[in-house]
């Protein structure tokens, strides 16, 4: 009888330590990131510099504030980040005090750059 008792004492054992060991663990997922869905508009710039048809250029006066407005797809987007010359400017306005032409883009994350404006600063048009 012991030896009936032990037999199924060591199969029970056995069994258990077998079936609680599973390898059928979830299978983890990578996870895909959600795409940009901006990423191929891009940014409109614009300004309310003066534009002189005979020279094909924008002109505003020496020490007058050009005002920057940027747009995708016709809304405006308000937290676009000025460049004048490659460098930040704060906010949308600018002016310059010494004549010269500059050229002003608009980024934001997850918008294509915008155009290139090139605005020319002066007493007059030349």
């Amino acid at each position: 009888m012991k030896k009936l008792f032990f037999f199924i004492a060591i199969a029970s054992f056995s069994t258990i330590g077998f079936t609680s060991c599973s390898e059928d663990d979830p299978v983890v997922e990578i996870p895909t990131p959600n795409p940009n869905p901006n990423v191929e508009q891009q940014l409109v710039l614009s300004s309310n510099a003066t534009y002189v048809k005979e020279k094909d250029i924008l002109f505003s006066e020496l020490n007058k504030e050009v005002t920057f407005t940027t747009k995708s797809d016709g809304t405006t987007i308000t937290d676009a980040t000025y460049y004048v010359d490659g460098v930040e400017i704060v906010g949308n306005k600018y002016a310059h005090k010494t004549i010269a032409i500059v050229k002003v883009q608009a980024k934001r994350a997850g918008y294509l750059d915008s155009n290139i404006l090139e605005i020319q600063f002066a007493q007059k048009p030349y």
